[in-house]
């Protein structure tokens, strides 16, 4: 038998053994998926986008690869079948993939979560082509695209609600830092002169990237994408009255091309964008300041800010 004692001693034990068994784990804030979401994207873009929104609770392949034009992907049956046997599938949306013909809604009501990145973006925020249609190369503005972001949270947590949360904050992370790289390379590209802010580009893609910067912006490509035989003469009128010096040529334009259209224009067509697609992995590029992986989508867009920065300030 115990002492009084003794069991005066053993009080204060079982005292905050009885707290300890009355005070309840914390909910953990986050609850992943039991298995990660299987993602097929139709862009590189896209699904680099997914990865920063989904982190370790999806897996993400994209059915266009990289410096591929995704104006000219043809889905195969391939495709096809990867798209049926995800659990998530997004497209950019805006008529980007117009050889793309499944019907949406169909996938839809067979179970595949549907996500179209450009139904995240307002009326006001998606400019038109000459012949009316959207112009879907929206991605160029990292503004819009932190708007993608928030709608692949949306879709994500509709396949997985249960991480909700988890989609939610991890939206807002990578939005915080699209906004602030906007804002931290929109400081410089501001400082250029207002004679100097006219841009010349190889394909139609840089619209919204003019309107986020405020830059005017052309291209030599025809309203379907392709390169003329020569510039017509009302651009090279507008180059006249711009002093426009240089070519900014895409990532997937063919360099031969480009040079044998600038050679008349006595334009400098060493300067290369990233607005089409990204590198394959692995792909480093010498910046202004670093090296920049250029398969992802921020490290792409700072290459692509950085050359035309570097360029128009010196033309």
């Amino acid at each position: 038998m115990q002492t009084r004692r003794q069991l005066l001693r053993t009080l204060p034990l079982a005292a905050g053994a009885l707290v300890a068994c009355d005070q309840q784990e914390p909910a953990p804030r986050y609850r992943l998926p039991k298995r990660p979401l299987e993602v097929v994207t139709s862009t590189v873009q896209a699904a680099d986008l997914i990865r920063h929104v989904g982190s370790e609770a999806v897996n993400v392949r994209s059915l266009i690869p990289p410096q591929v034009n995704p104006h000219l992907w043809q889905p195969l049956a391939a495709d096809l079948a990867a798209i049926q046997l995800a659990d998530v599938f997004f497209l950019n949306g805006l008529g980007l993939e117009s050889r793309f013909t499944l019907d949406l809604e169909q996938l839809r009501q067979q179970g595949l979560f549907v996500g179209v990145l450009a139904n995240g973006l307002l009326e006001e925020d998606i400019l038109l082509r000459p012949d009316g249609k959207p112009d879907p190369h929206f991605w160029m503005d990292p503004r819009l695209w932190a708007k993608a972001a928030q709608e692949a949270a949306a879709v994500l947590s509709a396949a997985a609600p249960s991480a909700k949360v988890w989609f939610s904050d991890r939206s807002h992370e990578y939005v915080t830092d699209l906004e602030k790289f906007h804002v931290d390379t929109a400081r410089p590209l501001a400082e250029i002169p207002p004679w100097a802010r006219f841009l010349l580009s190889s394909h139609d893609t840089m619209l919204y990237f003019g309107k986020a910067y405020g830059l005017g912006v052309r291209s030599l490509a025809t309203a379907g994408g392709e390169a003329p035989p020569e510039a017509s003469a009302e651009l090279v009128a507008w180059l006249g009255e711009h002093n426009v010096r240089s070519l900014f040529r895409e990532q997937l334009a063919d360099l031969e091309t480009i040079r044998r259209l600038a050679r008349p224009l006595m334009l400098n067509s060493d300067a290369m964008v990233f607005s089409l697609s990204l590198a394959l992995p692995g792909t480093r590029l010498p910046g202004i300041s670093s090296e920049l992986a250029v398969d992802s989508y921020l490290p792409a867009m700072r290459y692509t800010i950085e050359g035309v920065l570097g360029r128009l300030a010196i033309d």
